[in-house]
Formats: C-alpha cells, sequence, structure tokens
C-alpha cells in the first residue's frame, strides 16, 4: 500500500510539473532541437526549474516550468496541454527564475542567488537586441548591473587530441555597469574593477561599504548588497 501511494505521489508531482495553471501565453511550438553531437548546452540549466513570468497581455504567470535557451534567447515554457512552446519575447516583460535545487545543493560558489531576474531593454549595451532577456542583478536611479549570459557555439582547431574537430557550445557570461548618464561599461565581478567604473564623487562610499559588510563582490548576494546600498546614496 505504501509503495503504491508512493507511487501516486511521483506521477501526481509529474504530471503537476507539465502543468500551468490558466495558462495563455502567446507563443510557438519548440523545434526539434539542431545541435545533436554537439558538446555542451544551449541552455542556462540543463534541468527544468520554475519560473514567474509578467507578460504585458496576460498578466503575472506564476510557477511555470521552464528552461533558458541563452544560445537563442528564447524561453521555454510546458503549456496546460504539456506541450513545450517558445514565448513570444515581445510580450514578456520579466522573467523571474528559480535555479534549479540541485546546482544550488551541489555548488562550490558561495552566495548564489536561488532566484535570478530577467528582463528587457537594454538595447544601450552593445550586442544586446531590445527583446532580449539579460539578468539584473541590480537597478537604481545612480547604477544598474545587468549580467547577460551567452552559450558560443564554435568549432575547436584540430589537434593531436581531437583529429576530427567538433562544435561544442561554449559557456559565457558578460557583466555591464550603466549609470545615471547612460554610461556603459563592461565589468568584471571584482571590487578593484567595480570601484574603477563608479563614479570618483562615489568611490569612497563604495569603499566604506565593502569595508563595513565585509563583502566580496565576487558573490552575487554580495553583489547585490552593494548595489543596493550604493544607490541609497
Amino acid at each position: 500500500m505504501k509503495k503504491l501511494l508512493i507511487l501516486v505521489c511521483i506521477l501526481t508531482s509529474h504530471s503537476t510539473f507539465g502543468q500551468i495553471t490558466n495558462l495563455n501565453m502567446n507563443g510557438v511550438p519548440a523545434r526539434i532541437t539542431p545541435y545533436t553531437g554537439v558538446e555542451g548546452s544551449p541552455y542556462l540549466f540543463e534541468d527544468w526549474s520554475r519560473a514567474n513570468i509578467g507578460l504585458t497581455n496576460a498578466g503575472i504567470k506564476e510557477n511555470v516550468a521552464y528552461k533558458f535557451n541563452i544560445y537563442d534567447n528564447e524561453l521555454e515554457v510546458i503549456n496546460e496541454a504539456g506541450n513545450t512552446i517558445y514565448l513570444t519575447k515581445e510580450y514578456v516583460e520579466f522573467v523571474e527564475l528559480e535555479r534549479p535545487s540541485l546546482i544550488l545543493a551541489n555548488a562550490q560558489q558561495q552566495g548564489l542567488l536561488p532566484r535570478l531576474m530577467f528582463k528587457k531593454g537594454f538595447e544601450i549595451v552593445n550586442g544586446i537586441g531590445p527583446n532580449d532577456l539579460v539578468n539584473v542583478l541590480a537597478e537604481g536611479k545612480k547604477y544598474t548591473l545587468i549580467r547577460r549570459f551567452y552559450s558560443d557555439l564554435v568549432t575547436p582547431p584540430k589537434n593531436s587530441y581531437a583529429p576530427t574537430a567538433g562544435r561544442m557550445f561554449v559557456f559565457e557570461e558578460s557583466f555591464y555597469l550603466i549609470d545615471e548618464r547612460e554610461n556603459v561599461t563592461n565589468v568584471r565581478n571584482r571590487a578593484n574593477v567595480i570601484l574603477k567604473a563608479i563614479n570618483p564623487a562615489d568611490q569612497d562610499k563604495a569603499k566604506q561599504i565593502i569595508k563595513d559588510g565585509k563583502l566580496d563582490l565576487g558573490r552575487e548576494d554580495h553583489l547585490v548588497r552593494f548595489f543596493t546600498e550604493l544607490n541609497k546614496s
């Protein structure tokens, strides 16, 4: 009897994960992946997880099963019929992505955020289109910090260890700091780099924030705390 109950619970959880209540979102059927034989992944996270999605035509949809294809910058979701579709990005206002629990549990890096906010409208940054979703780590009147995730499809050169070079995805991430005058600076998540990128008038304050909070700007959670405090000044 206990085994039967466990089986029912497992089947119910999988069914629930594939369903989205009152889902009415514009999209197109997911294409069959053309990446057979390609090493690596075009996805931000390989496993399915959950997302809250804000849409201009359908309000906020919560607990949506998703995978984010960062090579094509397309969000795949499972609709109420259990079909995978690509959302029409023109209707997407924001997406709050939940990191898969396995990644958080097995992470060697400290300070990973359990949820990542993605928005569009940052075409001021070279290489980002008006409908491209980027990770917004901080957003304020003085400073906004965004991160662009990208999976680049490359063909490595032939060498003695790989006589038949094949294609592979290479994960990349870039950080961009935007100030109140809309100046854009490509930065790294390092304290010395970020301090050089902010306005000279704010540097003493920034150093004090790092010192008082014992912040490591290589951590996502500390980056958020740092710019939250800096935007208050």
